[in-house]
């Protein structure tokens, strides 16, 4: 087993491990050792040697926050001729994100994701703008494989966030994803919203940001092929419309619903409207199965069954 220990001056580790849990659940292996507002050296040397004491004879990814901080030089100092210590500079959240979701990531393909994750926003959405234009024109295409075998959905989602980082870097990349079709018809009218739902779909898989009925077309046409498409919706109407249209769906996975004035909570990431729960109860009468879970890490629950509590 492989464990992570996240160094840092200040409360950034802890904060990186806090952020990590929330993309993708508790994560036993991943610990944080702080050098204190009111500490020194000495401090977190004793705090430092106590944790990999406990963490004996395992191997171990050492990431500091800064090269040649106190943290850094204090992990170099103790473990640097420790073959089954790694000793990594510039903590980063998609750094630690790999880590800790590809254990047999070499050193130098974490480095490489450290340091890729800074970018120009606005060069990237210009870039994101050009090939969701791209994307439109090919989605628009009278194009059908009647022979083919199905797509294969790999999951369908009701997320309010769409594509954020549970989507982009937890489910999506789990599920072998290689398309994201968004439903929805607010954001298939917004060239700026698909462009930033381009920025945020990993580079490897295609997008299409597509008008509910227009998705249920694509799909059932056999558009895409045998492509694994992860379907996304921004809430339950859009899934029913979906149906509607002729939508084949065995399972829909209810991830994110925010709270708004009148809705109740049904779980610590779901609230529903009234009305979202009629609408919900009508999804279930088309044999659909509703379930709810927040990153693969969790397990997957009856969502009618909270939602009838």
């Amino acid at each position: 087993m492989k464990h992570i220990v996240l160094v840092s001056h200040g409360e950034m580790a802890q904060g990186v491990k806090a952020t990590l849990e929330m993309l993708i659940g508790k994560q036993d292996t991943v610990h944080a050792v702080s050098l204190r507002a009111d500490g020194d050296n000495i401090q977190f040397e004793e705090d430092l040697t106590e944790k990999m004491k406990a963490l004996y004879e395992e191997e171990i990814i050492i990431i500091a926050d800064l090269l040649g901080g106190t943290p850094c030089n204090v992990a170099v100092k103790n473990y640097l001729t420790n073959e089954n210590i790694m000793i990594i500079a510039g903590m980063s959240l998609p750094l630690v994100i790999e880590a800790a979701m590809n254990p047999l990531a070499t050193i130098k393909e974490l480095v490489k994701v450290g340091s890729d994750g800074a970018v120009d926003v606005k060069v990237q959405l210009k870039q994101a703008a050009d090939t969701m234009d791209q994307a439109t024109v090919e989605d628009n295409i009278i194009e059908c494989y009647p022979n083919a075998e199905d797509a294969t959905i790999v999951n369908t989602r009701i997320d309010e966030r769409l594509i954020h980082g549970q989507v982009a870097g937890i489910w999506s990349t789990s599920l072998d994803t290689q398309r994201i079709i968004v439903a929805n018809d607010a954001a298939a009218a917004d060239p700026l919203q698909k462009s930033s739902l381009r920025m945020a779909t990993p580079t490897s898989m295609r997008l299409s940001v597509l008008p509910v009925i227009k998705a249920a077309q694509n799909i059932q046409s056999g558009k895409y092929g045998k492509q694994r498409i992860f379907l996304l919706f921004k809430n339950p109407t859009d899934v029913l419309t979906f149906i509607e249209a002729g939508g084949k769906l065995a399972t829909v996975n209810v991830g994110n619903m925010s709270h708004k004035t009148g809705t109740r909570e049904v779980t610590k990431s779901i609230k529903v409207l009234p009305e979202e729960e009629i609408v919900f109860e009508k999804i279930a009468t088309t044999g659909v199965s509703l379930t709810a879970q927040l990153v693969p890490n969790d397990p997957s629950i009856d969502f009618l069954s909270k939602l009838r509590n």
